[in-house]
């Protein structure tokens, strides 16, 4: 407020001094100021600190904007002066196409007027002698440069940052060289004082010669027509060469035109507006055109025809695009309007320009996969004669017929494949952007400083995008890095326990959402607060809201704190088997307030983490699994322990299984007395997830090697004595035999039920 009301004060005195008689302001140019005393500045201090005053210099200042606004040109004025520019442009294109035959005559006239035979015998002499002057400084720079250059060419590159360097190192030094040839004919030529004219000419042969070097360092740097393994971007050797040669001869002549244009305006004195001047120009203008739909109809067939591409409608839609876009651009210039122009040529080469970066980013990524995941051939050389015929039979065939056209593996490098985009697509707008803003003479932010409505909105604007543009960097950032992480996540197989990994796998996923609704909020915030919006009540009103919300969904509440707190403890990971009251199962999935659980019969279920009073993980660090046999009480259980010692050993030499044995299969003896037989006890110890196969062996194999040294397993057997059974018959056997089964089973219990287990 306080800066408002000074630049206020400030306006008013300036309108003050505006309107004080001609013979006063004369007289204080004359006499010079005192400086205000000590009394005056106090004064001027009470007055600003006044309320009255500084309403009246609000409204001083409003009203000075507001005037500022309607004294400004409407867009019907301003549009109203472009067509009446565009018609008088069509009225001096009129002149210049008849006066076109005359126009050498016309020029000649004019140049040998402004230059003499002398002059002109100088100037030329001169032009050799700097082009002579900055061409030995080069060839004297590229003596020591040479060597390096030539073995940069021929240094083997194997990945693409060294092909990168190695491509930016070459031109560095063919730019170099150029700059010195630049120094040495442009600023020679500049210690000599000149004729206008002559001066004229001989800067812009120098300026044609400099310009079309630098576009050709350029197109070396980016197409390397004779160094594939420099080459920046993904064609072929022919494809390169005809590039670099069409681009070259079309950039040159764009140079030259304009030079040529130039050098005509000033020799007519018109600064290129008389008819003459004005015919040549749109003369070399036209000829561009033309030379440009040819370049664009023959460069579209040439590179089909090289590459045996059959002909499709995307290119036939990109030819006429293409063509398209140049006249309009010729239309823009000749019309003499530059900024249009502009925008016509950066507007439309922006798609295709896009099109372009993006697959240039994909193909450097497609060779940092090939040049790191590089799949290696057997050498024939290496081998023997019989190896070599084996491996050209077999090996080598497969390789060539189904590993070349295989896909390539995924690799890290994948997840920064759209944050290099989304660069590069950025980079590229702003660049455009920018320009256009100078094109155009908008002064952004010169705007954006004003008070004015169009200013706010134009500053709301800028801080919008910038907001929005940071946000969206750093979501690509991050869910590219989260992505990668998640990408070099391999789950475990069925049947196994998940590592410390699986930590990783839990909580990447919350935290991109996380992540996702805090930059919303920021962004949204970060908006509003460009808006004018004072934020501090709506954070304030956010917290009472969220407290409300807390007391009226407690539950909600109490599933994602109880959810917080479990995670931080690492209860349990995705992959991991657990066991919640009577539900078991995988963890498949976590979210905010719930967790999901597939039972290992297919069934899903969703648990809040609210209702999780205890949980069990079968998942954690090792397992012992214990087994028993019921065994008669005459066996030899010297001969079952050594008989356990040998299955625990063959155990460990499973190939399928033995790494996962922590402690094998070992023997502990008699564990308890029965009725009927003795119970041997038996354990191991094992890795999560791998004890139900090391289980299933273990029984197979303990049966077998019991049955192969005749042991045999306890059988339950009921021994009835009836008094006087030898005079019963084979019914009252049969009948006495059903009733002690059926009181044997009734004292027994019913049988417990198999346990639920994968």
């Amino acid at each position: 407020m306080m800066v408002r009301m000074i630049r206020a004060a400030l306006l008013w005195l300036s309108l003050t001094l505006a309107a004080l008689p001609a013979a006063a302001q004369d007289t204080a140019a004359a006499a010079p100021l005192d400086a205000p005393s000590a009394n005056d500045l106090h004064e001027f201090t009470r007055l600003l600190a006044d309320p009255r005053i500084q309403g009246w210099l609000t409204a001083q200042a409003d009203t000075a904007e507001a005037t500022a606004d309607e004294n400004g040109a409407t867009f019907r004025e301003e549009a109203e002066a472009v067509l009446t520019g565009i018609r008088a442009r069509i009225g001096d294109l009129g002149q210049a196409w008849r006066a076109f035959p005359s126009a050498p005559a016309f020029i000649l006239e004019r140049w040998q007027t402004k230059v003499t035979p002398a002059q002109q015998v100088r100037g030329l002499t001169f032009v050799m002698i700097f082009l002579f002057v900055g061409a030995g400084l080069e060839w004297l720079y590229r003596q020591y440069t040479n060597p390096v250059k030539l073995r940069i060419e021929l240094q083997h590159v194997s990945t693409v940052r060294e092909r990168v360097t190695a491509a930016t190192l070459r031109s560095l030094i063919t730019l170099t060289g150029l700059a010195i040839f630049a120094v040495g004919s442009i600023g020679t030529f500049a210690a000599f004082s000149w004729p206008p004219t002559l001066e004229t000419l001989v800067l812009n042969l120098l300026v044609v010669v400099f310009g079309v070097r630098a576009i050709r360092a350029l197109l070396v740097l980016f197409l390397a027509p004779s160094v594939e393994e420099l080459r920046l971007l993904p064609l072929s050797n022919p494809v390169a060469k005809f590039l670099s040669k069409l681009l070259l001869c079309l950039a040159g002549f764009f140079v030259l035109a304009a030079s040529m244009a130039d050098v005509f305006g000033r020799i007519t004195g018109s600064g290129g507006q008389s008819p003459q001047a004005l015919g040549v120009s749109l003369a070399l203008a036209t000829l561009a055109l033309v030379l440009t739909l040819a370049a664009v109809i023959y460069g579209f067939g040439k590179i089909t025809t090289v590459l045996d591409l059959p002909r499709s409608r995307a290119q036939r839609l990109w030819r006429v695009y293409l063509c398209v876009l140049a006249v309009l651009v010729y239309a823009a210039l000749v019309l003499a309007l530059p900024a249009l122009m502009w925008s016509f040529a950066l507007l439309g080469l922006l798609v295709p320009g896009l099109r372009l970066l993006r697959l240039w980013v994909d193909d450097s990524f497609d060779r940092a996969k090939a040049e790191v995941i590089r799949i290696e051939a057997p050498d024939p050389a290496d081998l023997t004669e019989i190896e070599a015929s084996e491996a050209a039979a077999e090996p080598i065939a497969d390789l060539h017929d189904e590993d070349v056209d295989a896909p390539l593996p995924d690799h890290p490098y994948e997840s920064y494949r759209p944050l290099a985009q989304r660069l590069v697509r950025f980079v590229a707008l702003f660049a455009i952007g920018a320009v256009l803003a100078m094109v155009w003479d908008l002064r952004v932010f010169e705007r954006a400083a004003t008070p004015t409505f169009s200013g706010r909105a134009l500053r709301v604007l800028i801080d919008s995008a910038v907001a929005l543009l940071l946000a969206d960097l750093v979501w690509v950032w991050a869910s590219s890095a989260i992505d990668r992480r998640l990408a070099a996540y391999r789950p475990p197989e069925p049947g196994t326990a998940p590592g410390p990994e699986a930590r990783m796998a839990t909580l990447l996923p919350l935290l991109r959402v996380t992540l996702m609704v805090t930059l919303l909020a920021m962004v949204a915030m970060s908006v509003l607060s460009s808006l004018g919006v004072n934020i501090a009540p709506i954070l304030a009103g956010a917290g009472v809201l969220g407290i409300a919300i807390g007391f009226g969904a407690q539950s909600l509440v109490k599933d994602v704190v109880s959810g917080i707190f479990f995670l931080v403890d690492d209860a349990f990971r995705v992959g991991e088997y657990v066991e919640i009251d009577q539900l078991r199962g995988t963890v498949e999935k976590i979210s905010i307030r719930s967790l999901q659980i597939r039972h290992h019969r297919g069934a899903v279920h969703t648990l809040p983490f609210g209702e999780l009073r205890h949980l069990t993980n079968h998942s954690r660090d090792w397992v012992i699994m214990k087994l028993e046999f019921r065994v008669p009480f005459e066996t030899d259980l010297k001969l079952v322990k050594k008989l356990i010692k040998k299955i625990g050993a063959e155990m460990l030499e499973n190939e399928f299984y033995g790494h996962s044995i922590i402690e094998t299969l070992k023997s502990q003896g008699v564990r308890r007395m029965e009725e009927f037989n003795m119970v041997v006890g038996v354990k191991f110890m094992t890795r999560p997830g791998e004890q139900w196969l090391v289980r299933r062996d273990a029984y197979q194999m303990v049966r077998d090697a019991f049955e192969a040294n005749g042991i045999r397993m306890a059988e339950r057997n009921v021994k009835v004595e009836v008094a006087g059974s030898e005079n019963m018959s084979e019914e009252e056997r049969t009948a006495a035999a059903a009733a002690a089964q059926q009181a044997t089973e009734t004292q027994l219990g019913p049988k417990a039920p198999i346990p639920d287990e994968p």
